[in-house]
């Protein structure tokens, strides 16, 4: 009886599961920037004063939101780009943290950060509460909520630059991308944090606009190199 040599059948190769989350993470950032940004640039037809707007001005931009049929389904666009915002963030620490190695703590402190940042965001409504009410407002109300919101969007700059830091200084420290990307994602951060100092002031809109554009050369730079 011959005996045939047996065949030897190469194993299939299976898709790299950090390449498919470093391009998953990518389309999240960027779809998330286009959803949170659209309905921005929506509601900014409404009138939205100034942080530091007197109440009648504050009134009359929660009433412009009542009055627009469109707002909170805006606001439900906004918060679906919330969604992609956080799922960028994990799936870009957990990309910080398997190139930091043990302990990967930089990384995590920024995990940490920015479900703190997206935890703010999701739950705070006092702005939606207030436009959802605003033919009936007070304007001493009104001004209240305008605050609360404006107060709360402050303080969630602390915990996105702190993200932002964090994230950067991993970067850095790992050289899994190029080296102005991670110190610009420092500079972002640490100016988002010190803005809360001025919060009045437009001196956030720098380090605020710094913080998206690391975002889209992030999720460019996992897309083109997902490895």
């Amino acid at each position: 009886m011959v005996m045939l040599p047996a065949r030897h059948t190469e194993p299939m190769s299976q898709p790299d599961s950090w390449a498919t989350l470093a391009r998953a993470t990518a389309g999240a950032g960027l779809a998330g920037i286009v959803l949170i940004f659209a309905p921005i640039i929506a509601m900014s037809s409404l009138g939205e004063p100034a942080f530091d707007a007197t109440r009648e001005e504050a009134a009359a931009f929660f009433r412009n939101t009542a009055e627009s049929s469109w707002a909170d389904a805006a606001g439900t666009v906004a918060l679906l780009g919330l969604v992609g915002l956080t799922w960028f963030m994990v799936g870009l620490c957990l990309l910080l943290r398997r190139a930091e190695g043990d302990p990967p703590w930089r990384s995590t402190v920024a995990l940490v950060f920015g479900a703190l940042f997206a935890a703010y965001l999701f739950t705070d409504t006092s702005w939606d509460a207030a436009g959802n009410r605003g033919a009936d407002l007070d304007p001493g109300l009104a001004h209240f909520a305008f605050d609360m919101g404006n107060l709360g969007f402050a303080n969630a700059w602390v915990s996105m630059g702190s993200f932002a830091a964090f994230g950067g200084w991993a970067v850095l420290t790992t050289g899994v991308f190029r080296r102005w990307l991670g110190w610009l994602m420092v500079a972002s951060g640490v100016g988002l944090i010190l803005s809360r100092f001025v919060w009045t002031t437009n001196a956030w809109l720098l380090p605020y606009a710094l913080f998206w554009i690391w975002v889209i050369a992030a999720s460019i730079r996992l897309l083109r190199k997902p490895a």
